[in-house]
């Protein structure tokens, strides 16, 4: 169903995603943290996404899963290179665990996860997921111009597999 995920993950939709970071921008230190701080919890959220539509239609969370493992990396890479202590922009309260720091890995697939609603119709479900993809890449393509240059590269080419993202997800439903 989703067999093009295959072909983007060969041409290199995810070869940006190496979360290092460059000088080539005017964000200080702080700036660029809160931009890769909010790009990674952008991010997570759409994992989270994948991972409730994925549990409410089964059938759909092996074609799911190549698009899921991107979204893992990309959470990943964002995260990379920011203080330990960092929290995600939503989560980081008192009783957050190591797996919500905006630096940890991402969680792996859930079958069940609460708080997401997903339509019941399989093909609808896709076509939500679709757009929670294309938010999260539009988000990554606003932050640009206010990213230095290694960080404004990592979320050129994460936005860019978002976008590979919305068309195969369009493909599938």
């Amino acid at each position: 169903m989703l067999a093009g995920a295959a072909v983007l993950a060969a041409t290199g939709t995810t070869a940006g995603c190496s979360g290092d970071d460059g000088d080539g921008g005017d964000a200080g230190p702080a700036a660029t943290e809160r931009i890769r701080r909010r790009a990674a919890e952008e991010s997570r959220g759409l994992l989270r996404r994948y991972d409730a539509t994925a549990s409410a239609h089964p059938a759909l969370a092996a074609a799911l899963d190549p698009l899921r493992a991107d979204v893992a990396r990309h959470v990943a890479a964002l995260g990379r290179g920011l203080p330990a202590g960092t929290r995600a922009a939503s989560g980081g309260g008192a009783g957050a665990g190591p797996g919500d720091r905006a630096d940890a890995e991402p969680p792996p697939p859930a079958r069940k996860r609460g708080g997401e609603e997903v339509p019941a119709d399989p093909a609808q479900a896709l076509a939500a997921l679709a757009a929670a993809e294309k938010r999260t890449a539009d988000a990554h393509t606003a932050a640009l111009a206010a990213a230095p240059g290694e960080v404004a590269r990592l979320l050129a080419s994460v936005a860019a597999a978002g976008a590979a993202h919305v068309y195969l997800l369009g493909e599938a439903g």
